[in-house]
C-alpha cells in the first residue's frame, strides 16, 4: 500500500492582520539595524572582550544575509507520507508575493491570480522568461493592468477561496521545482504553475500573448540556472547541469573496502563514474523506459547484460552517463551501489597487437574485473568484435563471450540497428548473452528541453541571446526537414549555424525567423508564411507552369490547387503534400510536369528522386525497396527519403511494380510514414509523390479523338484502372489523365526547347534566330504517335546542336555573331552571320 500524503497550506503571515505584519516587518528591520551597528561598534572597539561577540554577530548577519530568501525546508526533505505544509517549501520572496496578492484581492477586489501575476512578473527571472517568449514586457504589463481593473468590478473572492487557490498553486509549483532540480519553490516556479490552475482569467491574458504553460516552464530555465550558477561559471557541457563540479578523482574503492585496482582495464578504458563526478556526464532527457530497463537488467543475478541498439545520436551514451551519475549519488538499486562504470575502448585494445596478444589483454582485463568485484563494463560499438579481427574474429568473440556469460559482473554493450542484424543476431552465443534494449530518438518536446539547457552554454560562447521561439523553430524544422540526423543533434547543428550567422552580422538576439532563414538556405524550400511575391506566384501558378509545359490543363490545375492548399496551411498534414497518378501516353508531359513541380516547390529539378518501377516486378524486389530482413541491403525508397525528406518522388511505370511493392504505398499515402528493415522511420509528409502509368493509353487517344470531354474520359479510365491497381490504392491518389499532344502542341514545345538553346548560345555572346518553317520542320521530325514529344530532344541534338558545335569549333561562329536556322529545299539550314 502506497504511503498517503495530505497537502495543506498554512502560512502564519496570511492569518495576521495587515497592521500586525507591517509591525513585525518594522521591528525586524529595526532589530537588524541594531545588530549591524552593534557588530560594527564591537569590532572597531579595539577591546578583545567586545571583538569576539562582534565577530559572532557578524557571522550571524552574514549567514542571515545569504539565506534570507531561503524556504523553511528543502524540497529534498519532503516526507513520503503524512500531513505536509506546502508553505514550508516556498522561499521568502514567493510568500511575500502571495501575501501581497492576497491582501490586494481582499482589500481592493479583483482576481487573486491576476494580482499574483502582477507581483511575480516584476521579478528578474520571470521578466527574462517573457522576453525569451518574444513577449513585449511593457505591453504585457499594460494589458494585465486592464484585465485586473476589469476583474475588480466583476470578481469578489473570500479568504477561504484564496487559500484553496494558494494550496493548489503551491502544490503544482513544488512539482515543477522538483522536476527542475530546485532546492525550494521560488517566484519563477509559482509563475509557471499559475497556468496549471486553468482559470479563465489567466488563460485570457496568456492566450493574448500566446504564452503556453510548457513553453513558459522551459523559458524560465534560463533565469533559474543563471541564478544557480551565480557564484561560478556556467558549465561547458550539459553534464554540468546535473552535477556540481568536483576535482576529478579516480576512485577504485567501495565502502566495504573489498574492491581491487584494475590497471590494465584503466589503460584501455575510461571511467564514466569519474566523468560524472567531474560534471562531464550524467545529463539525460527522456528515455525513462530504457533507463528503467537497464536498471532491471543490471540488477539481475543471472544474465545482467544489456545491449543498447539505436542509431547514432539516439542517446545510448547519454543513458550510460546518466547511470554513472546515479551510481555516484546512490540513486540505483542496492546491487549497483559503489560500482564503477568503465568503458572499454576496443580500438585501442586490439590495435598494434597480434591475435595471441589481443587474447592475453582480454583475459587479463576480465580477470581484473572479476577480482575487483565492483565493475560495470561498457563496450561501445560492440559489433566491432566481429569485424576488427579479420579471419580470427571468432577467436576474439569466443574469448570474451564466456566472461560475459559467467554472470560475474554486469555488462552494457551498444550497437546500431544495421550492425546488430549483421554481426550480432547472426551469432547465437553473442545474441544470447544480452537482453536487447531499443533506444529510439527523443521526442521534439524533449529535444526542446535539451536545447534550452544547451542554449545557456551557447549564449556564453556566441554572445547572442537565444529566444525560446528560436529553440522551438530549430527543433520543428530539423525534425521536419533534416532527418539525416536524429534529434537533438540535427536541431543543435541548425541552432549553432544560425548563431554563427547572427554573431557574424552583429545581431544581439536569435529569433525563429533567423532559424527559418538558415533552413531555407540549406533546403531551397520556402518555409516562411507566403509573402506578397510568393502569394502572387501561387495565385498564378498555372501560368508559371505553362511557361514550361504545353496544354494538359487538367493536370496543371490539379497540382496547382494542391500546392496552394499546402502553402496556405490548409493541407491535412497526415500524408504527403500530394499523391498523384499521372496516366497517359508516353511523351505527353508527365515527367516534365514532375520536374517543374520539383523546381517550384523544392528549388531544383535535382530534388526529384526517380524510381523505375519496372525494376521492382518480382517478389524479391520488395526487399530492395525497404531493405532485407538480415540488414545486408538497405531500402532504396526509405534511404532516398531519409536522405531527402523534402523531395518529389517519381514512380515511373507504376503499374509494372509487384503487388507487394504497391501495397507499401497504402501506408505511405495514408500516414506519410514507412519503416524500413532497420526500424528507421522514413517521413513522406514533406514529399510530393507522383506515380506515372501508360495504362489504357490507346483508350484515352481513341476517346479524345471522338471528341469526348476529358472529365468524362477520366471517370471511365478510373473504372478501367482497377484492372491494374487495387481500388483502395486508387482511392488514396488523385488520378490525372494526360491527353495526346497535337501537332500544334509539338510546335509550341519545339519553340520552348529552341528558346533554351538560344539562351545557352547567348551566354557565349551568340544570337540565334529560328524561322517558322524550320521550327515546324523540327517539330515534324520530332513527333511520334507512339512516343509523343519524347524524340524531340534527339532531333534537336542531331540536326541543330551537332552542326552548331562543329561550326563553333571551326571558328565559323564566334562571340558577337548570329545564327539563322531556316528551311531550305525541305531541309534545315544553319547559316552564320559574323559582324
Amino acid at each position: 500500500m502506497e504511503p498517503v500524503k495530505e497537502f495543506y497550506f498554512k502560512e502564519p503571515l496570511l492569518e495576521m492582520p495587515m497592521v500586525s505584519r507591517k509591525a513585525i516587518s518594522f521591528i525586524t528591520a529595526v532589530w537588524s539595524v541594531i545588530l549591524v551597528a552593534a557588530a560594527a561598534t564591537f569590532l572597531l572597539s579595539g577591546t578583545a572582550k567586545l571583538f569576539w561577540p562582534g565577530l559572532l554577530i557578524s557571522l550571524y548577519l552574514t549567514h542571515r544575509l545569504f539565506h534570507f530568501n531561503d524556504a523553511k525546508l528543502l524540497l529534498s526533505k519532503v516526507p513520503l507520507s503524512g500531513k505536509i505544509n506546502t508553505a514550508d517549501y516556498l522561499n521568502r520572496q514567493s510568500v511575500k508575493a502571495i501575501t501581497l496578492a492576497s491582501d490586494r484581492s481582499l482589500l481592493f477586489g479583483g482576481d487573486f491570480s491576476l494580482h499574483l501575476i502582477s507581483e511575480l512578473s516584476q521579478s528578474k527571472e520571470v521578466r527574462e522568461a517573457l522576453l525569451r517568449l518574444d513577449v513585449n514586457y511593457d505591453e504585457f504589463r499594460e494589458k494585465l493592468g486592464e484585465h485586473l481593473k476589469k476583474s475588480v468590478s466583476e470578481t469578489k473572492q473570500s479568504h477561504n477561496d484564496i487559500i484553496l487557490k494558494i494550496r493548489n498553486l503551491a502544490l503544482s509549483a513544488i512539482n515543477l521545482s522538483l522536476k527542475g532540480g530546485g532546492k525550494y519553490v521560488d517566484d519563477s516556479d509559482l509563475f509557471a504553475a499559475i497556468g496549471d490552475l486553468k482559470e479563465e482569467s489567466v488563460e485570457k491574458i496568456f492566450n493574448l500573448f500566446q504564452i503556453d504553460s510548457d513553453n513558459l516552464e522551459r523559458a524560465l530555465i534560463f533565469g533559474r540556472f543563471r541564478r544557480r550558477f551565480f557564484w561560478h561559471r556556467l558549465p561547458t557541457s550539459l553534464g554540468g547541469f546535473v552535477n556540481q563540479p568536483y576535482k576529478l578523482r579516480h576512485r577504485i574503492m567501495n565502502r566495504a573496502w573489498t574492491a581491487r585496482p584494475t590497471p590494465t582495464l584503466d589503460l584501455f578504458g575510461v571511467d564514466f563514474t569519474d566523468m560524472a563526478r567531474a560534471s562531464m556526464a550524467g545529463f539525460l532527457v527522456g528515455h525513462e523506459k530504457e533507463y528503467d530497463r537497464i536498471l532491471d537488467i543490471l540488477s539481475r543475478p543471472n544474465q545482467p547484460n544489456a545491449l543498447l541498439i539505436g542509431e547514432a545520436g539516439a542517446g545510448k551514451e547519454a543513458l550510460v552517463g546518466h547511470l554513472a551519475y546515479e551510481i555516484i549519488h546512490d540513486k540505483v538499486p542496492p546491487q549497483l551501489f559503489d560500482k564503477r562504470l568503465v568503458t572499454l575502448d576496443l580500438n585501442s585494445l586490439l590495435a598494434g597487437a597480434d591475435v595471441p596478444e589481443q587474447q592475453a589483454r582480454i583475459k587479463k582485463i576480465f580477470e581484473e574485473i572479476n577480482r575487483a568485484g565492483n565493475i560495470i563494463l561498457y563496450i561501445p560499438d560492440i559489433h566491432n568484435l566481429s569485424r576488427t579481427a579479420g579471419r580470427y574474429e571468432l577467436n576474439i568473440i569466443n574469448t570474451i563471450i564466456p566472461f560475459i556469460l559467467s554472470n560475474d559482473f554486469p555488462t552494457i554493450g551498444s550497437t546500431y540497428p544495421k550492425e546488430s542484424k549483421q554481426f550480432i543476431e547472426s551469432q547465437s552465443s553473442f545474441a544470447q548473452a544480452f537482453q536487447f534494449i531499443q533506444v529510439d530518438e527523443i521526442t521534439p518536446s524533449e529535444a526542446e528541453l535539451v536545447l534550452t539547457y544547451d542554449s545557456l552554454i551557447l549564449e556564453e560562447q556566441y554572445k547572442v541571446k537565444i529566444t525560446y521561439g528560436a529553440i522551438k523553430k530549430a527543433v520543428e524544422v530539423a525534425y521536419k526537414y533534416f532527418r539525416q540526423r536524429l534529434l537533438p543533434s540535427s536541431a543543435d547543428d541548425l541552432l549553432k549555424e544560425a548563431l554563427a550567422e547572427a554573431a557574424h552580422c552583429g545581431d544581439k538576439a536569435l529569433s525563429a525567423d533567423d532559424i527559418i532563414a538558415i533552413a531555407e538556405k540549406r533546403t531551397n524550400v520556402p518555409l516562411k508564411e507566403a509573402g506578397y511575391k510568393e502569394r502572387e506566384k501561387l495565385l498564378h501558378l498555372e501560368e508559371l507552369i505553362h511557361e514550361r509545359l504545353i496544354d494538359q490543363e487538367a493536370a496543371v490545375s490539379a497540382v496547382s490547387k494542391i500546392l496552394r492548399e499546402y502553402r496556405s496551411g490548409l493541407a491535412s498534414g497526415k500524408g504527403p503534400i500530394g499523391s498523384f497518378l499521372f496516366v497517359g501516353p508516353t511523351g505527353v508531359g508527365k515527367t516534365e510536369l514532375s520536374k517543374i513541380l520539383a523546381k517550384i516547390q523544392f528549388g531544383s529539378e535535382d530534388m526529384m528522386v526517380r524510381f523505375d518501377m519496372s525494376e521492382y516486378q518480382d517478389k524479391a524486389s520488395f526487399y530492395r525497396f525497404i531493405g532485407s530482413p538480415d540488414g545486408e541491403i538497405t531500402g532504396a525508397l526509405t534511404d532516398a527519403v531519409l536522405q531527402k525528406p523534402y523531395a518529389l518522388i517519381l514512380l515511373d511505370e507504376f503499374e509494372k511494380a509487384h503487388p507487394d511493392v504497391l501495397n507499401l504505398f497504402l501506408q505511405v499515402f495514408d500516414d506519410g510514414r514507412l519503416t524500413d528493415n532497420l526500424g528507421r522511420m522514413a517521413d513522406f509528409k514533406n514529399t510530393i509523390i507522383i506515380a506515372t502509368s501508360n495504362a489504357e493509353s490507346n483508350f484515352i487517344k481513341e476517346e479524345i479523338d471522338k471528341g469526348r470531354i476529358m472529365e468524362s474520359v477520366a471517370e471511365e479510365l478510373k473504372k478501367r484502372l482497377i484492372h491494374y491497381f487495387k481500388p483502395e490504392l486508387l482511392n488514396r491518389m488523385q488520378t490525372i489523365v494526360f491527353k495526346n499532344l497535337s501537332m500544334e502542341d509539338i510546335i509550341k514545345i519545339t519553340g520552348l526547347l529552341m528558346n533554351d538553346l538560344g539562351q545557352t548560345l547567348a551566354k557565349q555572346g551568340i544570337k540565334m534566330k529560328v524561322e517558322d518553317g524550320a521550327l515546324r520542320k523540327i517539330a515534324e521530325l520530332g513527333f511520334s504517335p507512339a512516343y509523343g514529344a519524347r524524340p524531340l530532344r534527339g532531333v534537336i541534338s542531331n540536326h541543330i546542336k551537332s552542326p552548331l558545335s562543329e561550326m563553333i569549333l571551326k571558328g565559323e561562329i564566334s562571340r558577337g555573331g548570329e545564327v539563322i536556322i531556316s528551311l531550305k529545299d525541305g531541309g534545315i539550314k544553319i547559316a552564320a552571320l559574323i559582324r
